[in-house]
């Protein structure tokens, strides 16, 4: 199952900065973090320079701004030399971007400042087990759980269980996550995983189904409860839960198959069919698209890898994971103008035009001539009534091109007044 709910220790280190040092205090009680860890005290001496470039840092990193998001810790990192979060929040970052031995390092930084800093052994050992090693992520996990016995910890235990093969052992750490916190959806997933795997699908549902109820629009619990479901022979629920998978996502391979298979099975043969072909035709799609994956995963330097994966994941209408594809491409080299162009279009076709105008403007600035690109940002404009910033981009895309039709053609078909 991919991953589906963001990092225990993301999620308390957002809700720090969000109130930062002033709230102190309730950071402790929401993470619990020890009173005697150096980080708490920096906090509310520190430079306030400091926070407020972290909590750019931050914003760049949740929009996915990768360069900006390091170059803004850089700064804060200036006023704030032995702050453990400056780090932390890189090895956060690092760990987007495939970039693992920095965020393990990174992570290792935070830990020389503070040995007590809330996820840095989690999320340590989180970045190494991307890279395929289990034990020392296990190693990693249990110094974490030593001073944080929280559900993410555990889970993540339980994750490193079941892939050596250990199914009790991961059942037992799962079941402790719950315990934890009893509102963590995924343990509930992954035990229901384990269940599906060892044949008891009725238990494998009544997790599925816990799960849910705490996460209902996760599209991934339903898709994973929908395949269940269908295997269970509970086809009208299963109906229900894929359908509403494919509505967001309608190259979804195996929500597709799966719905077939269960229109099928109710006698509804000639809907069955037509999912089945939906399928089969989504099928050499989705081999390429996880050939791209694989190569990125190992060759994360790889610019041009990054493009084509982002290509890959655009044309199967993969928008959201295109654009994160294209963003870490920036990582790797922030003035590629086509790549910016092409994150601007995405954004455009996904409806966020505030974002492709920054990245129309960020091109422009370096590449004043590109005619294309005037003419982008001006429909970009017009589409959201902006007509005189419609105007100005037209007429610039004429002054460096004066025959170029289209420009002429939209300038003539805009309202006088703006």
């Amino acid at each position: 199952m991919k991953k589906t709910s963001i990092n225990t220790a993301i999620l308390i280190f957002i809700l720090t900065l969000s109130a930062y040092w002033a709230l102190s205090a309730i950071y402790k009680s929401k993470s619990g973090q020890k009173d005697f860890s150096p980080t708490a005290a920096q906090r509310r001496t520190v430079n306030p320079k400091a926070p407020r470039f972290l909590i750019q840092a931050q914003d760049a990193f949740t929009q996915k701004i990768y360069n900006a998001a390091l170059m803004l810790a850089d700064s804060a990192e200036y006023y704030a030399p032995n702050l453990a979060d400056v780090p932390f929040l890189r090895g956060l970052i690092y760990t987007e971007v495939r970039r693992y031995d920095e965020a393990e390092a990174a992570y290792q930084k935070v830990l020389t400042l503070d040995p007590y800093y809330q996820g840095a052994w989690l999320n340590m050992g989180s970045a190494v087990m991307r890279q395929g090693d289990s034990r020392k992520a296990m190693a990693y996990y249990h110094k974490e759980l030593k001073n944080y016995p929280t559900a993410a910890t555990y889970h993540q235990i339980g994750r490193v269980y079941a892939k050596l093969g250990n199914l009790d052992s991961a059942r037992y750490a799962y079941q402790k996550s719950i315990a934890a916190d009893s509102s963590f959806e995924t343990a509930y997933f992954r035990l229901a995983e384990l269940y599906k795997q060892e044949g008891d699908l009725a238990k494998a549902l009544a997790y599925a189904r816990e799960g849910l109820k705490r996460q209902p629009d996760n599209l991934n619990y339903r898709y994973f409860l929908g395949s269940l479901l269908v295997l269970s022979h509970h086809l009208p629920e299963a109906v229900t839960e894929l359908e509403a998978v494919i509505k967001a996502r309608p190259w979804h391979y195996w929500a597709n198959y799966n719905l077939g298979q269960a229109w099928v099975r109710l006698g509804r043969e000639a809907e069955g069919k037509r999912y089945l072909a939906k399928a089969e035709s989504l099928q050499v799609e989705l081999k390429n698209i996880q050939d791209w994956e694989n190569l990125v995963e190992n060759n994360p330097d790889q610019l041009m890898l990054w493009v084509n994966y982002g290509e890959a994941l655009r044309r199967a209408g993969r928008l959201d994971e295109a654009i994160e594809a294209f963003q870490v491409a920036l990582s790797i080299e922030p003035r590629f103008a086509p790549l910016e162009n092409n994150l601007a279009i995405l954004y455009v076709m996904r409806g966020d035009t505030a974002k492709a105008v920054i990245h129309y403007q960020s091109v422009l600035q370096r590449f004043p001539s590109l005619t294309e690109v005037w003419l982008n940002l001006g429909v970009v404009y017009a589409k959201s009534g902006q007509f005189g910033e419609a105007r100005k981009a037209w007429e610039n895309a004429l002054k460096y091109a004066p025959d170029d039709s289209t420009a002429r053609a939209y300038l003539a078909r805009l309202p006088r007044k703006s």
